[in-house]
């Protein structure tokens, strides 16, 4: 069973104010660039919120108003990151649906260099995504995120295939998701060329899993 975010580690965690007005949603913009910029610059150390508030130009009683503290800060980037995935994989969906495995293969393969940026630009986010999976409280976050997904993959085999029976999709959406997920972690954990080899054996693992449900000459 799925458990919700506890009250006071999602009080710990939320963004103190949420930004009405333009000028506070760039002010959390700025804050969020200047975290990713400094994650990405430093690997595994994670940057201070003083350190964040001066590649943002601000006080660190500017940030403080919209974050209680960094982790909220890395968090919110977290999420950030998972909620761009359901727009990549929704554009295959918008498409005219293949009518041959060849045509399918081309859309696996463009769905896979959108995704593989999401990953490859954002790697040094990677310990604070395994950090939510691996905490219970935490969870429920990606879990939101995690059915989006898999719903999204389950509706996108369902067009290429209307005839495909809904519990076959979303059993199908959980691998492509899940497969997917855990070996491009070890890739990024390697080089960029264990991680393209990596992605080649997913890729062929996806088609030869789903190929079969299609109905594609």
């Amino acid at each position: 069973m799925k458990r919700s975010l506890d009250r006071k580690t999602r009080i710990a965690l939320e963004p103190r104010k949420q930004p009405r007005q333009q000028r506070s949603s760039k002010v959390v913009d700025r804050i969020l660039d200047a975290a990713l910029i400094l994650t990405r610059e430093q690997g595994t150390r994670t940057p201070t919120t003083l350190a964040i508030a001066q590649r943002a130009g601000l006080s660190v009683g500017s940030v403080y108003q919209y974050f209680p503290n960094k982790e909220a800060i890395l968090l919110d980037l977290a999420r950030r990151w998972l909620s761009s995935f359901p727009e990549v994989i929704a554009r295959r969906i918008k498409v005219a649906p293949p009518t041959n495995r060849e045509e399918f293969r081309r859309e696996v393969r463009k769905l896979f260099i959108d995704t593989s940026k999401l990953y490859l630009e954002n790697a040094t986010l990677m310990p604070v995504i395994e950090a939510i999976s691996g905490n219970a409280d935490l969870r429920p976050i990606q879990n939101e995120y995690d059915d989006q997904i898999i719903a999204l993959y389950a509706a996108w085999l369902q067009h290429v295939n209307p005839a495909l029976e809904g519990k076959i999709a979303s059993r199908l959406g959980v691998l492509m998701m899940e497969v997917g997920h855990v070996c491009r972690l070890v890739g990024l954990k390697k080089d960029r060329r264990t991680f393209d080899l990596i992605e080649d054996d997913v890729e062929t693992m996806w088609l030869a899993l789903v190929s079969p449900y299609l109905n594609l000459d």
